[in-house]
């Protein structure tokens, strides 16, 4: 006699996650290679500059600040996104304290911006109630395979 085979089929993601995630995964390798470049013309054009015109410039030193903690900003939540991609809730926690650092960085430099606002928050909402969906259908494929182990 063959023991019956145990299920082990993984979930599947829900397209709303999937959406989400590949708008994320755009959203934030733009940003980050945005700041990265600003990074990067921020030292290696300037600094050629001041090196042979003899200008100093305290804002470049600001710039290079903000491009560097936007990068790391935007990174960060390049990995939110990829593990909430693998479904797993330290993504989801990575990705919102990222944009609320954001959110707050941009309220002290720029002052309030009410777009940056709601499109953060929209995403950390709907990011939530996507994964509040597969907790509550990974329960539910939980319960089902006890009680099929239960009747074997």
């Amino acid at each position: 006699m063959n023991p019956k085979p145990k299920k082990t089929a993984l979930i599947k993601r829900p397209f709303l996650l999937t959406f989400l995630c590949i708008i994320g995964f755009t959203y934030t390798s733009l940003f980050s290679l945005l700041f990265l470049i600003g990074m990067l013309y921020s030292t290696g054009l300037s600094g050629f500059m001041n090196k042979y015109l003899q200008i100093y410039d305290l804002s470049r030193l600001n710039f290079f600040t903000f491009s560097i903690s936007g990068f790391l900003i935007f990174f960060a939540s390049f990995i939110g996104v990829y593990l909430m991609w693998k479904m797993q809730w330290l993504g989801f926690y990575i990705y919102s304290i990222a944009a609320i650092i954001f959110v707050g960085m941009e309220m002290i430099i720029a002052g309030f911006y009410l777009p940056d606002l709601v499109i953060h928050s929209t995403f950390i909402l709907l990011f939530f109630i996507s994964f509040l969906y597969v907790r509550k259908r990974d329960k539910a494929y939980k319960k089902s395979l006890k009680t099929e182990e239960s009747e074997a």
